[in-house]
């Protein structure tokens, strides 16, 4: 993901990701670590499912040093319910290959709002969804947080199975401009993509002409 990170490097460096950060479907602190470590000041909350992922991210934090990533195990959707998948819980979709929810693996899940209504999580710049088709469910779930905050906002969608226009809608009633990071992701589906979507008061033509020198293209949908 060269394009995807060398982004996020730019508007780090830049100070236009401030404040804390959601990182959902934090896998093996793959993102949470580096933005972490570049963001010293800033509180990166690691969300995953899988309490050996989970492990795997504190050993690094340990190793490291680094103070300032919360892990939270939890499964996340639109609301408080259970969802089930077919999948190994290491790296798994609750929507994929599971239509009627009926998977035999059995997860409670939160919805953002509700970590943020309990003090979870709090004082949102950025947050980055890779969810496995949850993605807009997700934002549902946070649409308060996502008002109160209007973080920035990263997620992956796999164009040719997920409704993407059900994203779009959303971001587009809360006044985002989205982009699509155009790179092939290694080890990925050729349809897998990563979106970026900037609240309107952050958006301008400079932004958009720095990141221009990051990645071969962007698309507005």
């Amino acid at each position: 993901e060269v394009g995807f990170r060398r982004i996020h490097t730019y508007l780090i460096n830049q100070k236009i990701i401030t404040r804390n950060i959601i990182d959902l479907g934090a896998w093996i602190g793959d993102n949470s670590v580096p933005w972490a470590m570049n963001l010293p000041e800033s509180i990166i909350y690691s969300i995953d499912p899988s309490g050996s992922n989970i492990r795997f991210i504190k050993d690094i934090c340990a190793l490291n040093r680094i103070k300032n990533i919360q892990t939270i195990q939890i499964a996340v959707s639109d609301k408080i319910e259970k969802l089930t998948t077919n999948g190994n819980i290491n790296h798994c979709s609750f929507v994929y290959n599971n239509a009627n929810n009926n998977g035999k693996h059995i997860e409670y899940a939160v919805s953002l709002d509700s970590l943020h209504n309990d003090g979870d999580i709090e004082n949102i710049g950025y947050i980055h969804l890779d969810v496995e088709g949850m993605e807009g469910r997700i934002l549902k779930g946070g649409e308060l947080l996502i008002d109160k905050y209007l973080p920035i906002i990263t997620f992956e969608q796999h164009l040719e199975i997920d409704d993407t226009e059900i994203i779009k809608t959303f971001l587009k009633s809360k006044k985002y401009i989205i982009y699509m990071i155009d790179e092939v992701l290694p080890g990925c589906r050729p349809d897998c993509k990563n979106f970026l979507a900037f609240p309107e008061h952050i958006h301008t033509e400079e932004l958009i002409k720095k990141i221009h020198t990051y990645i071969t293209y962007d698309i507005l949908i």
